[in-house]
C-alpha cells in the first residue's frame, strides 16, 4: 500500500483496491480527506467483472431495492437520493420521539396537575419537528433515474437541469470510499458509488467545467450492496437483458398490501390492514412511501424519449 493506492479488506472473496483518483476528477469534488485524495476501486472504463463469492443471481436483489423499472432493452435505475431517503426519518424515530417520549413521562410521573391528553410547549414542538423530518423526506422532489440503454449502447442522464448523453465505453463509474459519511459514531467505513458526469458528454443545459459526482448508492460497511448495483447495470449492458431474471418486468417493484400472488384469503386480511399499512410507510420506508405518492418528480426532457425509442417515465 501507499498513499495512492489502499487495499480494502477482502470481502466475498474480492478485495478493493482504492486508488488516487483526483488527477481525473477535477478540481470541484472535496472528500473528508480535502482536495488532495480521492480513493476510488475504477469499475469503468472498461467494464469490469467482480468475481464475488456468493450465490448465482445474486445481484437481482437490485431490481427490487434500486430499479426504477426495466424494459428489456433498457433499464431504468434510481439515484441515491431517491431509494436511500430516510435519514431524517430515522433521526426523528430514534432520537426525537424518545426524547419527547421522555420528557411526556416525566412530566405525567413527576406531577399530579398535568393532563395526559396535554402536550406542552416542549412536548409540541419535539412531536412536530417529527413529523416535520418525516415530511422533507417522503416530499424532497424525485429525481430521474439513471437510463442504461443496452441496444443504444448508451447511458442518459438528467441531473440539475442538465442532459448528458454518455457512450457507454467511456462511461466512468467507480467506487468512492468517503469518509465525508462515516457512520455509526464514526466506527463504520462508508463508500459511495458514483457515476461521473464529465461535462463533453452534456448535449443541454449548463454543466459547468468540472465534472460532478452523481451518488447512484451509497453503503455504509459493507459495500455489497454498491456491487450488486454495479454487476446488474454491467451484466445488463455486457450481455443483454437473457442475462438477468428481472430485466424485462416492464415497471418497478413496489411494495404493496395485499399482493397480486397472494391467496384470496390472505388479499382479503391485506385489504383490511392496507389503511394501517400505508399509514405507517412513511416511517417503514420512506423511499418506497416517496416514488409512490410524491408528485413532485423531475421529467425526461423530450430528447431522451426520441433516443429511447418510447416515451417511458418511470420512477
Amino acid at each position: 500500500m501507499s498513499d495512492d493506492l489502499w487495499i480494502g479488506a477482502e470481502q466475498h472473496g474480492y478485495a478493493p483496491q482504492f486508488r488516487n483518483t483526483k488527477a481525473i476528477r477535477g478540481v470541484g469534488f472535496s472528500t473528508g480527506f480535502g482536495t488532495s485524495h480521492m480513493m476510488e476501486d475504477i469499475l469503468s472504463p472498461p467494464p469490469r467483472k467482480l468475481e464475488l463469492e456468493q450465490e448465482e443471481g445474486a445481484c437481482e436483489v437490485s431490481y427490487y431495492l434500486h430499479s426504477a423499472g426495466t424494459y428489456g432493452d433498457f433499464i431504468d435505475m434510481r439515484v441515491n437520493s431517491v431509494h436511500c431517503r430516510q435519514t431524517l426519518t430515522r433521526f426523528s424515530q430514534f432520537f426525537l420521539f424518545p426524547m419527547m417520549l421522555f420528557v411526556y413521562l416525566v412530566i405525567r410521573l413527576g406531577r399530579d396537575d398535568t393532563p395526559w391528553l396535554y402536550l406542552s410547549p416542549a412536548e409540541a414542538w419535539l412531536f412536530g419537528a417529527c413529523l416535520l423530518l418525516v415530511l422533507i423526506d417522503v416530499c424532497r422532489p424525485i429525481r430521474t433515474p439513471v437510463r442504461f440503454h443496452h441496444n443504444n449502447r448508451e447511458v442518459y442522464v438528467f441531473h440539475k437541469k442538465a442532459l448528458y448523453r454518455i457512450p457507454w465505453k467511456y462511461c466512468h463509474i467507480a467506487l468512492m470510499y468517503a469518509p465525508h459519511h462515516i457512520g455509526q459514531g464514526a466506527f463504520t467505513d462508508a463508500y459511495n458509488l458514483n457515476l461521473w458526469l464529465y461535462p463533453d458528454y452534456c448535449v443541454n443545459g449548463k454543466c459547468g467545467s468540472q465534472p460532478v459526482a452523481l451518488n447512484l448508492c451509497m453503503c455504509v460497511g459493507d459495500p455489497e450492496s454498491a456491487y450488486d448495483y454495479w454487476e446488474f447495470v454491467r451484466r445488463f449492458m455486457e450481455e443483454g437483458s437473457d442475462s438477468l431474471q428481472h430485466a424485462n418486468e416492464q415497471k418497478a417493484w413496489v411494495l404493496k398490501i395485499p399482493h397480486s400472488d397472494w391467496s384470496k384469503k390472505a388479499k382479503i386480511i391485506g385489504w383490511l390492514l392496507s389503511p394501517l399499512f400505508y399509514c405507517l410507510l412513511p416511517f417503514i420506508s420512506p423511499s418506497q412511501f416517496a416514488t409512490r405518492f410524491n408528485p413532485i418528480r423531475d421529467r425526461w426532457p423530450p430528447e431522451v424519449h426520441q433516443w429511447t425509442g418510447r416515451k417511458v417515465s418511470g420512477y
